[in-house]
């Protein structure tokens, strides 16, 4: 008798498995079905690219919802998007060996997409934002990337600082020296929503390869892995060029370090804000996120 109830209760399971397994693959076809049928326009005016671990189903949303208002999006992972949704031109991915190529092996997804962007001649200009970015509505987004459209700009930042006796207490500052970056030039950026040019992008392979060729003439362990740190590493190089870099209007935007909750969204758009990081679930504040 227990042996009968035990197999029903496995059979059970199995059944149960297979369904979920195959709702979860189907909502992802879904999405991809929607936005695969964009082809890439090279002559749009606005280029971003969301900065994922995973295809998830709020990234895709996300995605769609920038293809629906004419922005040419794009969604870099940091896992091979193969495993989890069928293949399509808006979803990329760098491999480990293409990244080891540049000395670049903690495989974060900021180097992916700037290792995309190194052969992308074609983009001027792009925007780049981490999946914890969300809005009211997308044509927020719309807004803020209009302002800046005619800017120069190499580097557009929520905030950025430079090395001095008042930002000492900064994190991400590398603790050893190296030649190959003055102290004197050593930048800091915030950069969950940033857009970067493509002279700021053959600064950023430029200096790859200079770090590259550091660690081969030296013991790499002795090179402070904060120097690879997007945060140091894009504004630092932008420096180094002398490029230009600029805190956008943010006054419509809210950052926060930790992750917000349904009450502090209400509590922010009540107070007009419409962008905001991070949020790391699916709010029913921001439903109209997707829509225009």
């Amino acid at each position: 008798m227990w042996s009968r109830h035990i197999l029903i209760g496995i059979i059970l399971f199995v059944v149960c498995f297979i369904l979920y397994y195959l709702q979860t693959r189907f909502s992802f076809e879904a999405n991809v079905m929607f936005y695969d049928s964009f082809p890439i326009n090279t002559s749009i005016h606005h280029t971003a690219i969301i900065l994922t671990k995973t295809p998830s189903i709020k990234v895709l949303k996300h995605l769609n919802a920038l293809l629906n208002v004419g922005i040419d999006a794009f969604v870099m992972c940091d896992q091979d998007p193969s495993n989890f949704i069928n293949s399509t031109n808006r979803i990329l991915y760098i491999s480990d060996e293409q990244l080891a190529l540049y000395g670049l092996t903690r495989n974060r997804v900021w180097d992916r997409v700037f290792v995309w962007l190194y052969n992308q001649s074609s983009i001027d200009y792009v925007w780049l934002m981490e999946e914890d970015v969300t809005w009211s509505n997308v044509r927020y987004m719309v807004k803020l990337f209009n302002v800046y459209a005619n800017n120069p700009a190499d580097l557009l930042s929520r905030n950025i600082i430079y090395r001095n006796k008042h930002t000492l207490g900064w994190m991400w500052w590398p603790t050893t020296s190296l030649k190959l970056f003055p102290e004197k030039k050593w930048s800091g950026s915030l950069n969950m929503l940033s857009r970067v040019s493509r002279r700021l992008i053959k600064a950023h392979q430029y200096y790859t390869l200079q770090l590259l060729n550091e660690t081969k003439q030296n013991n790499a362990s002795k090179i402070d892995s904060n120097y690879y740190y997007q945060e140091f590493f894009i504004p630092t190089v932008a420096n180094m060029f002398n490029l230009k870099m600029l805190i956008y209007d943010h006054s419509l935007m809210e950052v926060h370090v930790s992750s917000l909750t349904e009450n502090d969204i209400r509590t922010l758009l009540a107070k007009g804000k419409h962008i905001f990081h991070a949020v790391k679930h699916d709010s029913q504040l921001l439903i109209n996120a997707t829509q225009y």
